[in-house]
């Protein structure tokens, strides 16, 4: 089989196939390196507890008035990017109206 026919298999390009070619030929490990890990989370599981007891306790509160509580109970400043995803990790439904 062609490069081009492999790389077009995996949806790679030919540069990365040869790449493989020549570390299976010098004999080095082809398995995926470990993932980097990325920024450590901002909010902890003390966070989230206090973040599920506001949403129990006021259904209807809003991103901000939960930052809010977060700054006033933690004393920490969280983004409104931050603060969104944690309905979603903790598998809290999303108010649909108004």
């Amino acid at each position: 089989m062609a490069i081009a026919e492999v790389a077009e298999l995996f949806g790679v390009g030919t540069t990365f196939v040869n790449k493989l070619r020549r570390l299976h030929r010098d004999g080095a490990d082809l398995a995926p390196r470990p993932h980097g890990a990325g920024q450590t989370a901002r909010l902890s599981v003390a966070h989230h507890k206090l973040l599920r007891a506001e949403v129990r306790r006021r259904t209807d509160a809003t991103l901000v008035e939960l930052r809010s509580h977060v700054a006033e109970q933690a004393r920490m400043e969280v983004s409104l990017p931050t603060l969104g995803r944690v309905p979603r990790q903790l598998g809290l439904g999303r108010k649909k109206s108004a």
